[in-house]
């Protein structure tokens, strides 16, 4: 009968007992430490879905601003060493390995001339008409590059001949959506003749910068008004990323253009890094202190269920329980109020952040799931090290001091 006894009264058979126990029993004291876990996992599932949403956000807002790197004809590139003016246009398939290296990315050539434009009717206070900067481009390709742009668009399908004209020029000149303007070439020292070409106002472009004073048309078209047939006076590229991984694609980009002059545009890039490395170290400096609270929480917990059971430590003792058996118990009671923490808290931050990003940004933020095993990894984790120093007091326990005390 003494086998059988002892195999009824193993430690190791009651251990998976007494943890399965240990989590159905409503105590206080549990009750708090799993409140607390629940509270702890929810606000860092709640600050990194909005990190993640945040960041997204960020860098959909700063795309808005345009391009963030240029290319730009290179000082050595001119035989005289003079400031070249333009460069050769690319050729599709290069722009088309531009956005296939960096997908999300979009690149357009863009050149630069001085026009004389003549409004049409004529303006009587304008005979000789008004001295402006065009801009020669993919006009569809250079809007959608700069979406915070307003434009007052005209009714109508799209041609070759559209042109886009600034606020600035249009209420000047007093130019209209629908309406068309002429322009013509300046004269050159080397020859007085000029070419022209009439184009529709297709848009009214409103900037609050400098291109509220610029008329866009097609590229071909001011290519073949400017002489400069085949040359551009720059590329005005997106690359998406982090301020880190656009500073890789500037260098791969001079890489692929020798000949070019591959710059960012500080106040973009810079701008958009900072704002993000802010708000990575915000959420990061946040999410410590939390955590530092709740470990001091649950540690106060467990060492208050540590001493209420004190007589079950000193019973397993008795019967032949060693302080690492006790100690894993207690571990492993642990972890299972944290892994239940972390489940219940990843969602409730997740339904959190979701409503706080409709009430700050007007987006419905779904849940990052790369959050999930972060928040349960981190949870049980912390729950582990808030009990160790707790279970240290299972080595002080004497059962024959507990028992005789009962």
């Amino acid at each position: 009968m003494q086998p059988d006894v002892k195999r009824r009264l193993n430690p190791r058979s009651i251990f998976w007992r007494f943890c399965l126990r240990s989590l159905q029993v409503k105590r206080p004291q549990a009750a708090l430490g799993i409140g607390s876990l629940i509270v702890g996992a929810a606000v860092c599932s709640l600050l990194l879905n909005l990190y993640g949403g945040v960041e997204h956000k960020m860098a959909e807002s700063f795309r808005a601003f345009g391009a963030n790197v240029i290319l730009t004809p290179r000082v050595a590139a001119s035989p005289s060493g003079d400031l070249p003016s333009v460069m050769p246009e690319p050729a599709p398939g290069q722009l088309a390995s531009l956005r296939e290296r960096w997908p999300g990315s979009a690149a357009v050539p863009v050149l630069y001339a001085v026009t004389r434009l003549h409004p049409s009717p004529p303006d009587p206070r304008l005979p000789g008409g008004e001295n402006v900067a065009a801009v020669g481009t993919d006009l569809a390709a250079y809007l959608r590059m700069n979406p915070n742009w307003h434009l007052q668009r005209a009714g109508g399908a799209s041609g070759p001949e559209d042109c886009a004209v600034g606020a600035h020029v249009a209420a000047e000149l007093q130019l209209h959506p629908g309406g068309e303007i002429r322009l013509e070439s300046l004269p050159t020292g080397a020859t007085d003749q000029t070419q022209s070409q009439t184009f529709r106002i297709a848009a009214v472009v409103s900037t609050g910068a400098s291109q509220d004073d610029q008329v866009f048309v097609p590229l071909p078209a001011l290519q073949r008004l400017a002489g400069s047939a085949g040359s551009v006076s720059a590329i005005e590229l997106r690359l998406p990323g982090t301020s880190a991984q656009i500073e890789a694609g500037i260098n791969q980009l001079a890489g692929a253009f020798p000949h070019s002059d591959v710059r960012p545009v500080r106040q973009i890039v810079y701008s958009e890094g900072r704002v993000l490395g802010d708000i990575r170290r915000l959420m990061l400096a946040l999410t410590a202190l939390i955590l530092g609270i709740i470990a001091l929480c649950v540690a106060a917990t467990m060492t208050a269920i540590v001493l209420e059971r004190r007589k079950d430590i000193a019973v397993m003792k008795a019967l032949g329980a060693s302080d690492r058996l006790v100690m894993e118990l207690f571990l492993s009671e642990g972890a299972g109020l944290g892994l239940v923490g972390g489940l219940a808290g990843f969602f409730l931050g997740a339904l959190a952040a979701r409503w706080l990003a409709l009430r700050l940004f007007d987006v419905a933020l779904a849940p990052s799931w790369w959050v999930f095993p972060i928040v349960c990894a981190a949870t049980v984790a912390l729950a582990l090290a808030a009990t160790l120093f707790p279970v240290r007091i299972v080595r002080r326990i004497q059962p024959a001091v507990v028992l005789k005390g009962s």
